[in-house]
């Protein structure tokens, strides 16, 4: 495992990059060897910060194991389905299905976690929009290990409205539009890439080494994979949700107030 300085030195260099909304060198950065130093990079990037973990985007390896990344900075939308999101690099945008916690969720202690059992937990399933900033040049497509470590590429979250159990059936698929600045970008169905919101979700249960707060969120996959995003974006979703987001980077000003160039 590195050093703890050169997890220091990589969790700054990703911090400083998502700030400043520019992308890294992955041949640059130091290697990982292992997940838990990739996870040890995720929390000192947010204690650089002080930014606190607000929620967690999960995800099924090909081997079966879960994969998992804190959430810093969640936006709840109104009453009314509208919202604002602005973050330096805001690249693409991915609609989902999330818990939100009613009660800390404990490490399993002795028996995994069942569906049924794992959903006593949950005070709510809502839509929501991932949106993706990534600091690392070859974004998903990055050496799994330096993605981990990025937070798996997330620049915030965008929690929707409430919804029925019923979007939780298996296999199932739902509506879906997306619009961007009128065009429509995405057009249904809508499908889950596990074909389960909740297996991804029970993974990430079952690997857990400690509790996950009351009031967090947990985010399981896109329904539309990763749609591009401008730099000043009018979102409408429609279909299973109805949802409307304005989003923004905003690396374009302040980085050309600090005389630096905008990544491709």
């Amino acid at each position: 495992m590195p050093a703890g300085s050169a997890t220091t030195t990589l969790a700054r260099q990703l911090s400083d990059a998502d700030n400043g909304g520019m992308r890294l060198a992955s041949a640059t950065l130091a290697e990982l060897a292992a997940p838990a130093e990739a996870f040890a990079v995720q929390s000192e990037t947010l204690a650089l910060n002080g930014w606190p973990t607000a929620g967690y985007k999960v995800a099924i390896r090909s081997d079966g194991s879960s994969i998992s990344a804190p959430m810093a900075h969640i936006t709840h939308a109104s009453a009314s389905g509208t919202a604002g999101f602005e973050r330096p690099a805001v690249d693409t945008l991915e609609v989902e299905i999330c818990f939100v916690l009613g009660k800390d969720l404990p490490p399993p202690d002795g028996k995994l976690y069942t569906r049924e059992t794992l959903l006593g937990y949950v005070s709510g399933i809502y839509s929501g929009v991932e949106f993706l900033g990534h600091r690392l040049d070859e974004g998903g497509r990055s050496p799994a290990l330096l993605f981990l470590a990025d937070r798996l590429g997330n620049a915030g979250y965008v929690l929707g409205e409430e919804l029925r159990e019923t979007v939780l059936e298996p296999g199932s698929t739902l509506p879906l539009t997306v619009t961007i600045n009128g065009d429509t970008v995405f057009r249904g169905p809508g499908k889950h890439p596990n074909d389960d919101p909740v297996a991804p979700f029970l993974a990430f249960a079952n690997a857990l080494t400690e509790a996950v707060a009351q009031g967090q969120i947990v985010t399981t996959g896109s329904l539309c994979g990763a749609i591009p995003v401008p730099e000043r974006a009018a979102i409408a979703i429609g279909g299973f949700t109805t949802l409307t987001v304005t989003a923004a980077s905003t690396r374009n000003a302040s980085m050309l107030e600090a005389g630096g160039s905008i990544p491709a």
